[in-house]
């Protein structure tokens, strides 16, 4: 184990999803204190980086984003703090033909612009709210243009509609589905738009999609059990998955940052 000395400015940035909650809900109060802690240190930046859709980051983190950079969409939508929208869109072909693809399967998706989506299948988060939802009638073709990526119940499937378009990248879910986004698109390239020169970063995830990010980190913190073999890096540290021990390590890192050392 080594102390990584930290500059004045460090942006820590978290996954949501198996990372800082455990519930598909918002992080419980204990991590989001600890996380209104690191955001009170002078010098600190908050960014959070998911998969997620804009509406969940914005109803559970709510003023938090006053202070707080979002990725979404695994990178395909970026939300500066007090600042608009950065969308990246896919291409308006591949979009076309990843969903004449699998309309001629009996998989589910759903075409997300950022703000709203459009669900093939009533099991596309049917919970959502008809503000955000739209399900599309069997004829109807969803609008190709704007979309920032597409979510497949099936993670083989989307590989298959996607196999060879020009443009295009899958990532797959550990949960067995996946997005589809426009090449270039992830978590680690949007973040990298928000980092400032000099600025050193922090991460947590715990996921395929979050590999990126925390290779990129200068100290990276793996939350539960997979990507092991990450743990031969010397800047990555596992953390157990839960909430006592995430919010322990929010405020260990909000202890070390207040005197300028991380472990790593």
């Amino acid at each position: 184990m080594t102390r990584l000395e930290m500059r004045s400015q460090t942006l820590v940035v978290a996954d949501l999803d198996g990372t800082l909650t455990f519930t598909e809900d918002r992080p419980e109060p204990a991590v989001m204190a600890a996380w209104d802690r690191l955001t009170s240190i002078r010098g600190v930046r908050m960014a959070v980086a998911t998969a997620r859709a804009p509406v969940f980051v914005r109803n559970w983190f709510r003023h938090r984003l006053q202070h707080t950079d979002a990725v979404c969409c695994n990178g395909a939508l970026v939300l500066p703090a007090g600042g608009p929208a950065s969308p990246w869109a896919l291409p308006v072909p591949a979009v076309h033909q990843v969903t004449r693809q699998l309309a001629r399967t009996a998989v589910s998706y759903r075409v997300d612009y950022g703000e709203h989506f459009v669900a093939r299948g009533p099991d596309v988060m049917p919970w959502m709210l008809d503000a955000h939802r739209r399900e599309l009638a069997p004829d109807v073709a969803p609008r190709c243009d704007g979309v920032v990526r597409m979510l497949v119940s099936c993670s083989k499937t989307a590989q298959r509609a996607a196999a060879g378009l020009p443009g295009v990248t899958v990532i797959p879910h550990s949960t067995g589905d996946a997005d589809v986004v426009a090449t270039g698109v992830g978590k680690e390239a949007a973040v990298a738009t928000l980092r400032r020169g000099g600025e050193q970063m922090i991460a947590l995830g715990n996921d395929e999609n979050d590999r990126g990010l925390l290779q990129a980190a200068d100290a990276a913190y793996v939350v539960g059990t997979r990507l092991t073999d990450l743990d031969a890096a010397p800047h990555v540290r596992r953390v157990p998955a839960g909430t006592p021990p995430v919010a322990g390590l929010l405020t260990d890192l909000a202890d070390s940052l207040a005197r300028r050392t991380v472990l790593a």
